[in-house]
């Protein structure tokens, strides 16, 4: 009895989980309609008009912070147990990634295994695109109109407008100079998101 109680618990607790896994196995556009309809109660917040591909996985979903009229390709995978916040307008292709949590590995005595985990929050700004494959790390502030190309992996915040390629992930090129913008100047990543995800 003991033993039934416990699964019981258990399923109890993974039942938004469970939701979440199913509903991102629907394919067609039946599917996008009822992730667009039904997603929204699954996250932290999220805006109109989500255009969700199948087979996304989120693990803590309640900490992702979605903006409105975003696009996911399939096979996005993103971790946001440290905090994650899309602005509006932001697209991420096919198995494009973010991470808001990694392991600890410091101290070279112990086993990096038993070191636990650190936890920082990613936020991405209004109108980025996030090409296939990218790899955002933790603690990453992306900055309003920018380019990640496919296969980057970013581990350092990046300004507005730039453009962004390789590993490690570099700006090489600008959609709009700093210099360009009003008031003189780039902003930074961090004062461009949030979006409509408040």
């Amino acid at each position: 009895m003991e033993t039934l109680k416990s699964v019981y618990w258990a399923v109890r607790k993974d039942v938004p989980t469970m939701w979440f896994w199913l509903l991102s196995q629907l394919p067609g556009n039946t599917g996008i309609a009822l992730r667009a309809r039904l997603m929204p109660s699954l996250l932290g917040a999220c805006g109109p008009g989500q255009i969700i591909q199948m087979n996304l996985r989120v693990a803590n979903p309640e900490k992702l912070r979605i903006g409105s009229h975003c696009n996911f390709g399939q096979g996005v995978f993103i971790t946001a147990g440290g905090g994650v916040t899309l602005g509006d307008y932001v697209g991420m292709g096919p198995d494009s990634k973010i991470w808001s949590v990694n392991h600890r590995f410091e101290n070279p005595d112990i086993p990096w295994l038993t070191q636990g985990y650190e936890s920082k929050e990613v936020v991405i700004g209004d109108d980025v695109w996030i090409g296939a494959n990218a790899f955002i790390m933790p603690g990453v502030h992306i900055g309003k109109g920018t380019i990640i190309s496919a296969g980057s992996v970013l581990s350092k915040s990046v300004p507005a407008y730039c453009i962004v390629a390789g590993n490690p992930g570099r700006v090489i090129g600008w959609r709009k100079k700093p210099e360009d913008e009003a008031g003189g100047g780039g902003k930074t990543a961090g004062t461009e998101a949030g979006g409509g995800a408040q």
